[in-house]
């Protein structure tokens, strides 16, 4: 017999064996128990969550001649038989991408008029229905709206905001969620031990599970993979690891705790030798980050599990949270742009031997006074005591310093403003900053003990006061409280004086005596300006 892939094996054929759609299956069979079904059904969510399984499980439940006490289908009756053969008279399943015309479902249509051969229900699932044309949606409206008493009608979809908002509202939706690390986990090794399979350790099956990104068939699909490559019935880390062009625990260990520490070197000679190994780059950014996010969750829930087993011991020693965020947003940030790069290998590694170096750059510790080009004119009056002065003791001073200092903490308080002038002389010199309910979740962040004791820190070495007469603090602000004092961010203030200045540029390029030439010359006018950085 050939071989049949697991998740084809392992397709559902009760309800109780749906994995992880419980509120679905138990309203599916209520439905059929009070006899209270829809004549539409939209079954939502991402790939591989079981909308196609269970709209077939459904359908036979609906026209099976000797179902079962629990509504379940029997499985053996001709009705029930002729669906799982796709030769159903009764039942079709129609794949929206490849049967998206106006035609196609005009032909629906005529089809659905016609009574059953056999039972009370003729059936119709449309498979990513989203990607039919709008004419073929507004073909199907008045059907889906006033269907025959004998049509039911499931659509399926990954992509629910593509459909029309007529088309949902005359279906009953159901949202289908993403299947959880421990039950993809649980489903794993009960198919490994009906298979005979094992796993050399239970983290091996867990990370499986991880991979799947909560699809039960992207998971079981990895599981065929990996036991593809691996050609026995144990399945270890490295065979994983292989199998998926994933680097090693060990790997992603050392290079982790390189990046931590800030050992350049390291981090290089590690990553170089991963690429060597033909390690898919992409997945080892997305290891990356998916580790960083687990080790700053796990400090969070003030956790050591996760932490042990991802970075050497101590590595995270002297590094704060707010570090810990400023490194995952860079990488984030930088990752996006660097794999659509034209040499996204070498840029990769730039990229991570500057967050190895994140401490000199940011402190400027490794720039030598007397290697900065000195100016050959006369300086402007006042900028050479601009520089060798103290900075300016305003609160914009203070945000930009602590851009240097405290990276972290300054993009936090950007999203919020002062609320009174600052008197650095007065004690206790009060420091009252507000923030939008919008942003409350970066007052949270200033309210940590680490952070507010820090920032009173450098409030105390910018404006020159003692620690002690320093009296911080923060406020959220309703949406009303904040019309009501005309009150902006930081942020908001920045984001208005980029546009003004962009506006700016764009009037003078359109006052342009070269543009209003060409103007005039091609009988037009500009349509659009993009200015780039």
């Amino acid at each position: 017999m050939a071989y049949q892939v697991l998740a084809r094996k392992w397709r559902p054929k009760q309800f109780e064996e749906v994995v992880g759609q419980s509120h679905v299956t138990r309203t599916l069979q209520n439905a059929i128990k009070q006899e209270k079904l829809a004549h539409a059904y939209l079954f939502t969510g991402t790939r591989g969550v079981g909308k196609t399984s269970i709209a077939r499980l459904f359908s036979k439940a609906i026209r099976c001649e000797n179902r079962k006490p629990d509504f379940n289908p029997c499985l053996v009756c001709a009705s029930c038989r002729d669906i799982d053969a796709g030769n159903s008279m009764d039942f079709m399943e129609i794949d929206g991408a490849s049967n998206n015309s106006v035609d196609d479902v005009r032909a629906l249509i005529e089809n659905v008029q016609y009574l059953p051969t056999r039972g009370k229900f003729k059936i119709y699932v449309i498979d990513e229905v989203h990607m039919l044309s709008t004419s073929a949606f507004n073909a199907l409206l008045k059907t889906l709206e006033e269907p025959p008493a004998h049509a039911l009608f499931i659509l399926a979809t990954t992509d629910p905001q593509k459909l029309l908002g007529t088309v949902i509202s005359r279906c009953q939706r159901y949202d289908f969620k993403n299947v959880s690390v421990d039950i993809l986990s649980e489903h794993v090794l009960k198919i490994a031990d009906a298979e005979k399979i094992k796993f050399s350790s239970p983290k091996v099956a867990r990370k499986l599970a991880e991979l799947g990104k909560g699809s039960v068939r992207d998971t079981l699909s990895i599981f065929d993979q990996v036991l593809g490559l691996s050609g026995t019935d144990v399945v270890t880390e490295q065979s994983l690891s292989q199998a998926l062009g994933l680097a090693g625990t060990s790997a992603m260990k050392e290079l982790l705790t390189s990046i931590l520490t800030g050992n350049p070197k390291s981090c290089s000679r590690i990553y170089r030798q991963l690429m060597e190994e033909n390690i898919d780059l992409k997945k080892l950014c997305d290891q990356v980050m998916d580790s960083f996010y687990r080790i700053i969750n796990s400090i969070d829930e003030q956790s050591v599990l996760y932490k042990d087993e991802v970075i050497a011991d101590k590595a995270l020693e002297g590094i704060s949270m707010a570090e810990l965020f400023w490194i995952y947003e860079s990488l984030i940030k930088d990752f996006s742009w660097a794999l659509t790069s034209m040499n996204p290998e070498k840029v990769v590694l730039v990229l991570l031997q500057k967050v190895c170096l994140r401490r000199s750059i940011l402190t400027g510790e490794d720039v030598k006074l007397e290697e900065i080009p000195q100016s050959l004119g006369k300086p402007e009056a006042g900028v050479a005591t601009a520089i060798v002065a103290a900075p300016v003791k305003t609160w914009d001073a203070f945000v930009a310093y602590l851009r240097q200092t405290s990276p972290a903490t300054a993009a936090n308080l950007e999203h919020g403003n002062l609320l009174e002038e600052l008197s650095p002389d007065l004690v206790p010199f009060r420091v009252s900053v507000a923030f939008p309910e919008t942003a409350a979740v970066f007052a949270e962040f200033l309210e940590d003990k680490e952070v507010y004791a820090r920032l009173k820190n450098h409030l105390a070495d910018f404006f020159e006061v003692a620690i002690d007469n320093i009296n911080f603090k923060s406020q959220i602000l309703t949406h009303e409280q904040k019309q009501d004092k005309n009150f902006k961010t930081k942020v908001e203030i920045d984001d208005e004086i980029r546009s003004q200045a962009s506006e700016a540029k764009k009037q003078k390029i359109l006052n342009d005596p070269f543009v209003k030439e060409a103007e005039k010359l091609f009988n037009s006018k500009i349509d659009k300006i993009i200015l780039n950085d």
